[in-house]
This record gives C-alpha cells, structure tokens and sequence, in this order.
C-alpha cells in the first residue's frame, strides 16, 4: 500500500515531467466511533447464532491508508516508489533520477541514473524506480529527489523536489548496572574468579502509540564476558539427567501494548577465571531488539554499547579493597577486628600499598590505633591481606567508611563504604 506526502518544490517552472513519490507501507486497520461499533455488533448478532455472545469492538474490517508519509520508526525500513511521468506531447529524452536521503549528520544516495541509465520517455510515458533504506537515525529526514532531462531543442534542464517526514522511537529502553561483590572469595573461588557478579536490568517500554509485538528480544555480550539470560525459567533435570527448554518468564505473550513495558535480567561473568582486563572494562554489550506492528511491518533496534560506571566495588580501580569475613557480633562500645584484602589489578605494576583513615569522612564507627599504616608490596594481580581494628559508638547498622589507599606512585583510591555491621 501507498501513501503520498506533501512535497516541496525547488522551482515553480513548469516542466514536461513530473515526479510522483509514494511510500511503501502497510495499511491499518479503520477505527470505528462507538455507535458504529454498536452498528457493528447488532449486525454481527443478527448472523451468529444466539448462544454466541459478542461484544462492541472499535476496528472495522477495513483498510486505511495512513496519511502523507505516516509514522516512521527506528530501525524501520524505509521503502518509497519513484515515478517519472511525461505528461507533454512531445518526446523527452535523457531522463534521469537522482534519490538522496539527508539526515542530520547524513546524507545517502539511494538512486542515481544520471551517470548511466538515461531514458527517452514518449508522451503518457513513465519511468518508475523502488528505493529502501534502513532507518538509523531518529529525528528529521528529507528525502531530495532531483529530475534531469533534455528539451527537444537539446537543452538540459532539471528540478529538484523535498519531502521531509519525522523518524521517532518506537522502543524507550532504560538500564541499570549492579554490581555484587563477594567479600571472602578468593581467586578462582567464585563464576567471575574474582568474587565479582555483574547484574544487568534492562526496561523496554512501548512508546510507539501502538500496540507492537517483540519478536527477539537478544543480549550480545562484550567479548571478555558471558551471560544467562535470568527471564528464562526451566525446570529441575529429572531423572535423565535432561532439563527441560528454557522459556521466558512472560510465556508465549509477546504483544506489548502502548506503554506497557517488560523488565529483562541479564547476569555477567567474566568469561576467562580472575581475568584483569574484565575487571577494568566498563563495556558490557548491547541489546538488539526485533519487532513487528499488529499488521507485520518489521524494525531492528540496537541499542549502543552498554557500560557500567567503575568503582573501587565492581573492580574498576587498579587498587580494590573488600572485607573477607564479616564478624557474626558486634557489640556497641566495644572493640572489633575487620580482616581486610587488597588488590592490585594491574597487569604489570607492583604498587606499595598504605591505608589511611580520614576522620572527617568516619562516622559512628571509629579507628583504634594508628590512622595510616604500610600494608606493604603487592605483585600484578595479586593481593596482600591485613586487619584493622575499629570501635562502634552507637548501636544499629553502621557503615564503616573514610578508608583511603595509596599506592605509593601518587595514586589514591576513596573507598565510600567499606562495609556495614550490625552493631548491639
């Protein structure tokens, strides 16, 4: 189906061709006012038999065409037909098309006869041309669309046409990253090798205006991490040892109304044991999303890379500080030990580690002894283990905060909140 949009000329000449521009799109379904839905309904009843009960409904069985050049979605394919027509008396001769779509910060060519492919149009004669393009942009788009021909006394002339339509998001697509480190693992202990879980939520919600259908819903992981996919649920291995195929926790549903929205889980390891890059790279992957309209027109959505925001927690730092056994009681006012582990993350720089307090970044859990202390030398991709001693003031769960690393090359690390206790 067709549909044709408001053009603007370049010139009021008036020429021997003329162009005609139509989109190629699917029709919609015609809604219907509630009195002709009711209309609808009493007739529908008058056929079926009494025992089948219907209800008002606000489409009719008709098609409709959507206006000028209709909505437009990201990741669409944009399909338009091209029509030349002679409408003079006279035979035109080296008639040519040049198609370009100009974006924002683009500009493609989509059709171009005029190097090679002239034509000789009769009168009534036309010539016709199919261009597409995947939509990758979203915002203002003009399609130009310049005609070249020769008079018959052999003079060239030409005449250029826009048509200018809106490209809008069809998907609103919201992240969140969270980390979980696991104090007390030790190398190759833990999925990560490094004690280290790496959580991905992803919120896709529809903001086309219609109801849309997901057809894939994929998560393509950064090269240095693997995933499962925590929206598919399975059943236990039974006796055979063989598990069940997974399925998505929204079972077969894949229809997503206007603004209705899905909540997705991805959970990320690093794909090689304790690896020191997977530590440092904030780039987790991307989402590619494939959806179709009530009535099949098809669309990709990629989102760009996804990272994570780096901290002392998730690893991101050359130096990373952890509680490895957090103690079972803590009584109020009265002394504590936090056996701690340091980390160097380089891959190649031995660092000679201090820790030091700030008092004005402590809150109620106070340091006994010394406010800095040398933890000593620790190799590439290794750790040093140390204790420190701490002395709680009020009860209730306190955070044990003010810690500072220095790696003996000018480099320092504020640790927020090296952990909370329970204090009684």
């Amino acid at each position: 189906m067709t549909s044709r949009p408001e053009p603007t000329a370049a010139s009021s000449e008036k020429h021997p061709l003329s162009l005609k521009v139509m989109r190629l799109s699917r029709p919609s379904l015609s809604s219907l006012s509630f009195s002709q839905a009711l209309s609808v309904e009493s007739n529908t009843q008058n056929i079926l038999s009494d025992s089948l009960q219907t209800t008002p409904i606000s489409l009719s069985d008709s098609l409709s065409l959507p206006p000028s050049f209709g909505t437009i979605f990201l990741g669409e394919t944009f399909s338009s037909y091209l029509c030349i027509v002679n409408e003079s008396n006279a035979k035109v001769s080296h008639a040519a098309i040049r198609a370009e779509l100009q974006t924002q910060t683009q500009r493609f060519t989509l059709a171009d006869t005029l190097s090679a492919g002239y034509c000789t149009l009769a009168p009534s004669k036309s010539a016709e041309f199919l261009i597409h393009h995947e939509i990758k942009e979203l915002g203002v788009h003009i399609l130009v669309c310049s005609v070249h021909y020769a008079t018959p006394a052999g003079e060239s002339k030409s005449f250029r046409k826009f048509y200018k339509f809106q490209v809008l998001n069809p998907l609103s697509v919201k992240t969140k990253v969270h980390t979980l480190v696991e104090s007390g693992s030790v190398a190759g202990e833990s999925n990560t090798g490094d004690g280290t879980r790496i959580f991905l939520e992803a919120q896709v919600q529809n903001v086309a205006g219609i109801p849309m259908f997901l057809e894939t819903m994929r998560f393509e992981p950064h090269d240095l991490f693997q995933f499962v996919d925590m929206s598919l649920e399975f059943e236990e291995e039974a006796g055979d040892g063989k598990s069940t195929k997974k399925q998505s926790v929204f079972s077969d549903t894949n229809l997503l109304n206007d603004r209705d929205s899905r909540q997705y889980l991805f959970a990320l390891t690093s794909t090689k044991p304790n690896d020191p890059i997977a530590k440092v790279t904030p780039t987790l992957g991307k989402l590619d999303i494939q959806w179709r309209t009530t009535l099949g027109q098809q669309g990709r959505l990629q989102t760009s890379q996804l990272s994570r925001k780096m901290n002392a927690a998730a690893g991101g730092e050359a130096v990373r500080v952890e509680v490895r056994e957090l103690p079972k009681l803590v009584c109020v006012e009265a002394p504590f030990t936090l056996p701690c582990r340091l980390w160097n993350n380089s891959a190649s720089d031995t660092i000679d580690a201090t820790v030091l307090f700030v008092k004005s970044r402590m809150s109620s859990v106070l340091l006994l002894g010394p406010s800095e202390r040398a933890v000593g030398v620790v190799a590439p991709e290794s750790y040093i283990d140390f204790s420190i001693d701490f002395f709680p003031l009020l009860s209730g769960v306190q955070k044990v905060t003010g810690l500072r690393v220095l790696d003996g090359k000018g480099g320092t690390l504020d640790v927020d909140v090296l952990c909370e206790v329970t204090v009684e």
